[in-house]
């Protein structure tokens, strides 16, 4: 963790991070957002696949110190960070993708580019965009997101959020375009990689 968070202070991440959140507390002591952003990270890369999990690490004074935050938020703490996304919000967040590719070096025979949906499930099906869709365990409620991802570095170049009942091919021509605009003039797309799920004519 020491290692990733010293690379993410020399990216300039957190600065960067900080100019998309689109909202700031409102109590004079609570958290900065870009620290509950960070706080959800190192959760993640440390193995929790649920908020209350992420939280169980509130307590590892070491881990903020890493990640160079005040301490780790509470599962309150997270629900209200969260409960305050909308659509805007989220396509702010879309602007890491530019600024990471930017990153990347140039290959000689360019990279792969991998088209592929999945399904979130959501059993009590409450949230927005929820619809019954194909899952791996059938007809199930769930979020059917389009991912984007570039095979070489295993890297997530964009994404298409989708209610659930959705085609693979759905909004597939969408992301591309809009991938092709913001991606740097330094990285080639050499081949593109999906399933038989994606045979689309507005794709191809």
């Amino acid at each position: 963790m020491a290692v990733w968070g010293g690379f993410l202070r020399k990216l300039g991440f957190r600065e960067v991070l900080a100019e998309l959140l689109p909202h700031q507390p409102r109590a004079r002591n609570a958290i900065r957002q870009v620290e509950i952003a960070l706080g959800f990270l190192g959760g993640i890369v440390l193995g929790a696949d649920k908020l209350t999990r992420v939280s169980w690490l509130s307590r590892d004074t070491a881990l903020a110190e890493v990640l160079g935050i005040v301490r780790m938020p509470s599962p309150s703490t997270f629900t209200r960070f969260f409960g305050e996304f909308r659509q805007p919000a989220a396509e702010m967040l879309q602007r890491l993708y530019p600024w990471m590719l930017r990153r990347l070096p140039s290959r000689p025979g360019g990279y792969t580019l991998d088209l592929d949906s999945t399904a979130l499930l959501h059993e009590d099906g409450h949230q927005e965009g929820v619809r019954v869709g194909y899952s791996r365990k059938g007809l199930k409620p769930c979020h059917h997101p389009l991912i984007a991802v570039l095979a070489e570095v295993k890297m997530v170049a964009g994404y298409w959020l989708r209610s659930g009942n959705c085609s693979d091919a759905g909004n597939a021509s969408e992301l591309v375009r809009s991938l092709l605009e913001y991606m740097p003039a330094h990285i080639r797309i050499s081949l593109v990689r999906a399933d038989s799920g994606f045979v689309d004519k507005k794709l191809f």
